[in-house]
Order: structure tokens, then C-alpha cells, then sequence
């Protein structure tokens, strides 16, 4: 990737994700910890995908004045979204209309686009349910799933922010 501090966010939590693996692994799925663990990797996978897409949009304007940096930081690195397609797409317009139709075309010419597109509405309905006082019927192993598959998501716009 060519964002690093995106690469090493997404390393981060695919190594995190490997060490709940483990504990799960050696309590059984049948532990009273597995929901909490699952729980925790909910909001922290959702978490991290919504900090890269942010992070690749917004380190692009390292060159730009102090002020529109601020601006940049305050109004959309530090704003509560969740990392959907759909915010992605208006984030990219807001930014560059071709960074957001160069992002759907590589979106669209995705093999597996429709799973891609399911597991990161999956992941931030999953997290939403969790925020909002629910309890989320995913299982760990669907977690991760979706997790690998945003990370896709990740890595086209990487590809097309530069």
C-alpha cells in the first residue's frame, strides 16, 4: 500500500484479531468470553477501516496551508462516520468527483464486489447494532471475514488516492 499509516493500521488489527483467534481457540467457542471477544473485534475492525478511509482521503493534503489542513482535520479526519460505501463515495466526491468514479469503476470491476459490498454493510450494521445498545448475531469467524474483505475496500483507495 502507499498510505503507511493505513498499511500499518490494517497490520495492526489483523494482528490483533490472530491473538483473539488464539484465546478463542484455546477457551473453546463455547466460553462466555467469545461474544465479548467478538463484540470487541466488532467495533475495533469497523474502527479501523473507518480510520483508513479517512486517513488515505486526508493525507493527501500534506502540501496545502496550515489553515486548509485545520479545515480538512476538523471537518472531516475528526467527524464521526461509518466507513459505508455510500460515505465513502460522498467523501470522495466532497474531495475529487474522479477519485470517487475512478473508486466505483475498480469497485465494479471486482469479482467478488457483491460479497465486499455485504461484509462492510455487515461490519458497520453489526457495530451500529452493538453502539446502539443491541446484541449483534455475528460470530467471530464472520468478523474477521468481513474484516478481510473491507480491507479490500482499503486497498482500492489507496490505489486511486494519490
Amino acid at each position: 500500500m502507499n498510505n503507511l499509516t493505513a498499511d500499518s493500521s490494517l497490520n495492526d488489527c489483523a494482528q490483533e484479531l490472530d491473538k483473539m483467534q488464539k484465546i478463542i481457540d484455546v477457551m473453546g467457542q463455547a466460553n462466555p468470553i467469545v461474544p465479548f471477544l467478538t463484540n470487541y473485534a466488532i467495533i475495533k475492525c469497523c474502527g479501523t477501516i473507518e480510520y483508513c478511509f479517512k486517513v488515505i482521503i486526508s493525507d493527501f493534503h500534506n502540501s496545502l496551508p496550515r489553515q486548509a489542513k485545520n479545515y480538512i482535520q476538523n471537518n472531516f479526519s475528526n467527524s464521526s462516520m461509518n466507513p459505508s460505501k455510500a460515505n465513502i463515495c460522498k467523501s470522495l466526491r466532497q474531495f475529487d468527483e474522479k477519485w470517487n468514479d475512478d473508486f466505483k469503476a475498480k469497485l465494479n470491476s471486482e469479482p467478488d464486489k457483491s460479497r465486499i459490498e455485504a461484509s462492510l454493510s455487515s461490519l458497520n450494521d453489526a457495530r451500529n447494532m452493538f453502539a446502539h445498545g443491541g446484541n449483534p448475531a455475528v460470530s467471530y469467524s464472520s468478523v474477521v471475514a468481513y474484516f478481510n474483505d473491507s480491507k479490500r475496500i482499503i486497498e482500492m483507495l489507496d490505489d486511486i488516492v494519490k
